[in-house]
């Protein structure tokens, strides 16, 4: 069965395009998705669909306006209308403190996203096949992933399907070579810098030859397997105890999850998110795992961000999940936990707080900075107001000494230490800008790793 045929099967039996649907497919010029556009093409006309294309310049490396116009000619001589959008991969991922992969992919969903919106689309098509879903759960398994991350890339989330994901890599090759159709190779696919690529490139093609060759039917049952498992849990999982408000706001009481175990509650945070605000994408395992810790032992007015502008709550012994975190905690005293390193909405304090984590910079700092490094810090880390008994050994010091003393000795008004964030770990508190840092958080020489802060107003400029 060629690959034309084989993406009919998948559509028809996973339900991806009914008739009269609109479908944008996602064209980089590269094989894959050139392959995916012309089957899809091919099938709209049996299926009853109209289709149109997206392609998205990342700004990363040079040599894309050759694609662009490979797309855009390829497009005009289908007669599918095309759309166009670029970001600056590089500035974005340098502002938001996340990797170069990371910053292209979430600027490219937002692009299709609002492709979809404008042209009134029923689903986005992308253009993975089998080989990256067999690449995919390998490198999740490298990486340590729970279950979810295991059953590999879904065939469909939300607006986004994939139609050839059932086809291989050189299936979709051979078929434009035998259609005579031109495609264009990403370099950047050899650059074994990446971890992907070295997966690709070879590891997997080792152990191909010596271990396994069929490994990526392998790993593909074993994404399909552990996917019927979690598909089966969630099915079970029952959302009577969660309210939605008119606000969209969802709420449920903490007795809810009372004898729960940490895994049930990551269920049934997990179900929340996709159900209920359509999350499907960019939450970590630290994310739930500060959620838990809110939900077990977090005191009332505690606050963790989550991506995409969502705010988890607690309000005494009620949890708010919000999308109008900014509404919920203006003007009033808060904590909120910042689960890893990236750039956080402190919004009790109208702040902007930037996290990386890396090697010493060799960096040296006033006590009243507002940028800093920091060794020995474990996440998650707690913004919150001050407290009574308040305590900490300062920088250049052997004992401990009261917060509140420092404030006095900096001749700090009392009406503003209120408003002066107060950062602290697992171990204690280590920072209030611009007031005082924790001696044990001092780089030296031998230290290999740092977190470094920096806040700002949201503007942009240095407080």
């Amino acid at each position: 069965m060629d690959c034309l045929e084989q993406t009919r099967l998948w559509i028809t039996s996973h339900q991806l395009i009914t008739p009269d649907a609109r479908v944008i497919a996602a064209v980089s010029g590269g094989p894959d998705s050139v392959a995916m556009l012309t089957i899809l093409d091919r099938l709209s006309r049996d299926i009853g669909f109209t289709l149109s294309a997206a392609y998205f310049d990342h700004r990363i490396r040079t040599g894309t306006e050759k694609e662009k116009t490979l797309v855009m000619r390829y497009c005009s001589r289908l007669g599918i209308e095309a759309m166009t959008g670029s970001g600056d991969v590089p500035s974005e991922a340098a502002k938001s403190g996340k990797g170069i992969e990371e910053t292209a992919r979430l600027l490219r969903y937002r692009f299709l996203e609002k492709a979809a919106e404008e042209w009134k689309a029923d689903s986005v098509a992308l253009g993975h096949n089998r080989d990256d879903q067999a690449e995919t759960i390998f490198h999740h398994v490298i990486r340590g992933s729970g279950w979810r991350g295991l059953t590999g890339m879904p065939v469909r989330r939300g607006i986004f399907i994939r139609p050839v994901l059932s086809s291989g890599r050189a299936e979709l090759r051979n078929f434009l070579i035998e259609n005579r159709i031109k495609y264009l190779i990403d370099k950047s696919n050899s650059d074994n810098s990446i971890l992907r690529n070295r997966i690709r490139n070879k590891l997997l093609p080792l152990i191909r030859k010596d271990f396994n060759p069929s490994i990526d039917d392998a790993l593909i049952r074993i994404g399909e397997n552990i996917s019927e498992g979690w598909d089966l849990m969630r099915g079970e999982l029952v959302d009577t105890f969660a309210l939605e408000e008119e606000s969209g706001d969802i709420l449920f009481p903490v007795t809810a999850l009372d004898g729960l175990s940490d895994f049930q509650i990551y269920l049934h945070i997990d179900n929340i998110l996709k159900t209920k605000f359509g999350i499907h994408s960019d939450i970590e395992k630290t994310h739930y795992d500060t959620a838990k810790k809110l939900i077990r032992s977090g005191r009332s007015g505690s606050m963790i961000q989550f991506p995409h502008g969502l705010a988890v709550l607690k309000e005494h012994d009620m949890i708010r999940m919000s999308v109008k975190g900014a509404a919920q905690v203006k003007g009033r005293d808060k904590q909120q936990m910042i689960p890893g390193a990236g750039r956080y909405d402190l919004l009790s304090w109208d702040l902007s707080a930037e996290l990386r984590e890396g090697r010493p910079g060799g960096r040296s700092y006033e006590a009243s900075s507002l940028e800093m490094e920091f060794a020995d810090i474990a996440f998650p880390v707690i913004v919150r107001t001050k407290s009574p008994g308040d305590r900490l050994v300062p920088f250049g010091m052997k004992g401990r000494k009261k917060l509140s003393d420092i404030f006095i000795d900096k001749k700090i008004p009392l009406g503003r230490r209120k408003n002066i964030p107060v950062f602290e770990d697992q171990k204690g508190i280590f920072w209030v800008p611009g007031v005082v840092t924790a001696e044990r958080t001092r780089v030296r020489q031998s230290s290999k790793n740092v977190v470094y802060i920096a806040l700002s107003s949201p503007e942009g400029r240095k407080i």
